[in-house]
């Protein structure tokens, strides 16, 4: 019996506004040798009679029905079930363009990543996403393949593990899970991460055709109630590098990054209790905030949180010429020489 190409894991709960759009463009792929498992977890709207519906009109959709243990248990249940060489990821809420898996899987390797397009429903507006600039400063058009012990820039792309495909034996062979922590609390930060770690290879290619929805207020990024989920997951990358130290600057980079994002997207109140713990880890650690600024530039959206809350942010440029820098930057902003 020939083996499926590709598996597409589609992890649901309570996204009944959504569902269909999401499940037509899978369905409408110009790649068509695959299998679909639509994991219901525990869903109190109408979404599991959706996804009974449409598993009725083709069958390489497949309802897995489960009781509510959350996002990276319905996925790592996902790839266990799945029959599929490569393992791929579509949110419910977001839909693909119908050559995404054409595009991904026309080259081979562990680990294979595109950007993506952020979408508004309310307007269908969307914007591109460029996402390896920071890897290579000479991105091919075409693509190219990233080893990432020798190109460590690697592992402070975004976090998107929808937008990218990864060969199930590989992830099986090197015991790479999602956390199943509870619900939907960022588990994407620790399963990117470990799955670049342990890839001898990973091809990149800057062609957005995944459309990731930023207007569904009901998606966990914009919840403050799992303030300490990036934490739980970097203190997850560092248990996975025990083995492996001559990625330990790397994963402290990576918290790094991760602490300020979510200092930036939590309301001031769970920020402050965010930044006590970030503040600890950092006094902790002999990571020196140097080797991030070296390989990142300063993001528009954590200078404009760097505007209202200063006292926030400085800690975690903790060098005096780092903090310096900083502040001249900030300076720049309030007197509108830069935008």
């Amino acid at each position: 019996m020939k083996k499926i190409k590709l598996s597409i894991l589609v992890p649901v709960y309570n996204v009944e506004k959504f569902l269909t759009l999401c499940l037509e463009s899978i369905k409408n792929q110009s790649f068509k040798d695959f299998e679909c498992l639509l994991i219901n977890d525990g869903s109190t709207d109408n979404s599991l009679e959706i996804l009974e519906n449409f598993a009725k009109t083709d069958k390489r959709f497949k309802v897995i029905n489960k009781k509510n243990s959350g996002y990276g248990a319905s996925l790592n249940l996902g790839i266990k079930r799945a029959e599929g060489e490569y393992i791929g990821i579509v949110e419910p809420d977001d839909f693909i363009h119908r050559d995404f898996y054409q595009t991904l899987l026309s080259t081979d390797a562990e680990v294979i990543k595109t950007s993506f397009l952020d979408f508004y429903g309310k307007t269908w507006k969307t914007y591109p996403k460029k996402m390896f600039s920071e890897v290579r400063k000479d991105f091919p058009a075409n693509g190219c393949k990233i080893e990432p012990k020798k190109n460590q820039r690697i592992f402070l792309v975004d976090p998107t593990v929808w937008s990218a495909v990864y060969k199930r034996e590989y992830l099986l062979k090197n015991n790479i899970k999602f956390l199943e922590t509870e619900g939907s609390s960022y588990q994407d930060i620790g399963f990117q991460f470990k799955a670049f770690l342990k890839a001898k290879k990973v091809f990149c290619l800057e062609k957005p055709l995944y459309y990731y929805r930023r207007d569904n207020e009901n998606a966990s990024v914009k919840s403050d109630g799992k303030i300490f989920a990036v934490k739980t997951e970097s203190d997850e990358n560092d248990r996975f590098i025990e083995d492996s130290p001559e990625f330990k600057d790397i994963t402290s980079a990576v918290r790094f990054r991760n602490y300020n994002w979510n200092l930036n997207r939590l309301k001031l109140k769970s920020a402050l209790k965010f930044a006590k713990i970030a503040k600890l880890d950092y006094k902790n650690s002999d990571f020196s905030a140097n080797y991030f600024l070296k390989e990142r530039h300063f993001r528009a959206h954590e200078l404009k949180f760097s505007t209202k809350h200063p006292s926030l942010y400085v800690f975690l440029r903790p060098t005096f010429k780092l903090k310096n820098q900083f502040l001249q930057t900030l300076s720049k902003i309030k007197h509108g020489r830069k935008k």
